[in-house]
Order: C-alpha cells, then sequence, then structure tokens
C-alpha cells in the first residue's frame, strides 16, 4: 500500500489564500478559521490520482477524531481515501509518524509537511504558499520509485 502522512495547516492551508479569504470574507471550514487553498487540494488531488495513496492524517488535526475528520472529507472535499491517523496518545509529531512507519513497514509513504520531520521521504512545503504543483511532483515521485 502507497500511504500520504498529510499535515494541514501549511500544506492544505496556505498564508497567502488564508489572508486573501479574511480579505474577502469567505466562509471558514467547519472546525476552525483556517481555510483549505483549492490549489493545494488540486495539488493533493495529483498525488492521489498518480499513486493511489491513501491519505493518514498527521497533523494535530488528528485530535479531531475520525469522525469529525470524516466529515471533513465531505464537506471540503478533501482527494483521496481517509485511512485514519497517526497515534494521538504519541505526544510529538515526529514520534507519532515514527510510530505508525513501524507498524506499517512493507507499505511505501510520503510525509507532507511545512515542518521537517526528520524522515527521509518527506516534502517539505513552504506554509506560505502550501502544496505546490512541484511538490505534488517530488511527492508522486517518491511514492512510486522502485
Amino acid at each position: 500500500m502507497k500511504y500520504i502522512l498529510l499535515d494541514f495547516d501549511g500544506v492544505l492551508t496556505s498564508v497567502q489564500h488564508t489572508r486573501a479569504c479574511r480579505q474577502e470574507r469567505c466562509v471558514p471550514n467547519i472546525y476552525g478559521l483556517d481555510w483549505f487553498d483549492p490549489a493545494c487540494l488540486d495539488a493533493l488531488r495529483t498525488i492521489v490520482v498518480a499513486t493511489g495513496a491513501g491519505i493518514v492524517v498527521s497533523s494535530s488535526w488528528r485530535d479531531l477524531g475520525d469522525e469529525k475528520l470524516l466529515r471533513v472529507w465531505e464537506h471540503i472535499p478533501m482527494p483521496g481515501e481517509f485511512i485514519g491517523t497517526t497515534p494521538i496518545w504519541i505526544l510529538t509529531k515526529r514520534e507519532a509518524i515514527r510510530h505508525w512507519i513501524g507498524q506499517h513497514p512493507d507499505d511505501r509513504f510520503v510525509i507532507l509537511d511545512d515542518a521537517d520531520q526528520g524522515f527521509p521521504d518527506q516534502v517539505i512545503t513552504d506554509p506560505y504558499m502550501g502544496l505546490t504543483r512541484k511538490n505534488a511532483e517530488e511527492a508522486v515521485t517518491l511514492l512510486n520509485k522502485e
């Protein structure tokens, strides 16, 4: 299986889009004041279509729980299949990701995050832009490498 370990803020939300939404008084998402950037969602869709990867939420949003995250998937709508989250009982994101990877040793994954989590199979996004087409191409290459 292939998986995308996905952060939200700085990956699917971008500073530039959030600023534009505040100026234009966009409707915020259902759980807060962050807006999902359509260009970032399109880049994520590109990865999902090219790789068939499922989505594992590594974002602090995982604290919402699976039921509320599924509602986010429906409301936005989010590309890809929501598989689950990294463990919420582990305090740091890096350790939660490490634990998840340890539980899936034969699977291929890419981490999408705006903070360096210290893993080689990570695409680090610029929080101002969020996930870009170039980031998506890099993620596809990592997921589809032989």
